[in-house]
């Protein structure tokens, strides 16, 4: 749900005072372009990217759109609206200011022309999402304006450049007070350094020693420096991986693999196309969002999970969220605002 009472005539929006590569327009993803070399992209955590949509009344439903957002990586970004902007920041906890005073997440907030945002470095979680009533302008490649650096395609210009001061986000002008619209405390992303996380089998484990499997699920794993949007990097005790000559076929979000080195890598959504070391599965997209909120120095440790048994899973986890976007939509509504005009 959007109110229709944004001035899109003039579009100016956000400045940009301090950015980093981190900073990057993302969305739901783009879909169907996989065979052109082309990866997903969006949302690490798109649970949080929905919430962020939908405190701003924009897009409130588990499927389909997701209005383009900010995701901030680890923090220390700052901005200054050119005009009147509602707002929302969710995920990671990092700290957030107003005009130097210190003001919540999971809330709307109403910037006025000159006002200057800031959002320090995080203290628990990767990855903090901002979504702004209407969404922020820019071109769509391929059905989505979502960022990956190596492809250069998205953000702001559609060349997937990086957000550094000086860049002007455009959106829409908010011109009513600030709707005061919340999540409770108990629904805000909880930061745990510590995660268990389901996968399920894929068709090469019948090809892979039976211990190596066995070993995955016992031993604890440390998020390494040299993680990012593509893909989780796990050190720790090397698994006894036999070196394979394998063919090089589509790979999905998700998948773990298992390089010669022994130390597991989980694809995340800037992953490559195609890969051709030997994969043990998969993750769920609830286990990869909880994954791509890990920091640096956090452990994880795997779990096998029927396929049914993941389907369930993922269906009451996206009831869960279904209720919060429901309940957002609710206080939309008592705050007098009816009108549906999905971005």
């Amino acid at each position: 749900m959007r109110t229709p009472s944004l001035e899109t005539s003039k579009l100016t929006g956000l400045l940009v005072l301090q950015g980093h590569s981190g900073l990057q327009l993302q969305d739901a993803g783009r879909f169907g372009a996989a065979a052109a070399g082309l990866t997903q992209g969006g949302a690490i955590d798109l649970t949080s990217a929905r919430l962020a949509n939908a405190l701003v009344g924009n897009h409130n439903t588990v499927t389909g759109a997701c209005p383009a957002v900010l995701e901030i990586t680890l923090g220390a970004v700052a901005f200054r609206a050119e005009q009147p902007v509602l707002l929302a920041l969710t995920g990671a906890a990092m700290p957030l200011l107003l005009n130097s005073q210190p003001v919540s997440r999971y809330r709307t907030l109403l910037l006025q022309p000159g006002d200057l945002l800031e959002i320090g470095y995080s203290r628990a979680g990767a990855r903090a999402y901002l979504a702004v009533a209407g969404g922020f302008a820019a071109p769509a490649i391929c059905g989505s304006v979502a960022t990956v650096l190596r492809e250069k395609v998205g953000g702001p210009d559609g060349q997937g450049q990086v957000i550094n001061a000086g860049t002007l986000l455009s959106c829409g002008a908010w011109l009513h007070a600030d709707p005061q619209i919340s999540l409770p405390y108990h629904q805000h992303y909880r930061h745990h350094s510590i995660r268990a996380l389901p996968m399920i089998t894929g068709a090469q484990i019948e090809d892979l020693d039976p211990q190596v499997t066995q070993l995955l699920t016992q031993r604890l794993f440390r998020i390494t420096a040299r993680s990012d949007r593509m893909g989780m990097q796990l050190g720790g005790e090397p698994l006894p991986v036999k070196a394979q000559q394998l063919y090089s076929e589509g790979i999905c979000l998700g998948a773990i693999q298992l390089p010669p080195n022994g130390l597991p890598i989980v694809m995340l959504n800037d992953h490559q196309t195609i890969g051709g070391y030997p994969k043990t599965g998969a993750l769920t997209r609830g286990g990869c969002e909880l994954l791509g909120q890990m920091m640096s120095g956090n452990f994880v440790r795997f779990y096998w999970l029927e396929l049914q048994a993941a389907v369930q899973l993922e269906r009451q986890r996206l009831g869960v969220l279904q209720q919060q976007l429901d309940l957002v939509a609710q206080q939309w509504l008592q705050a007098g605002f009816r009108g549906e005009t999905d971005v």
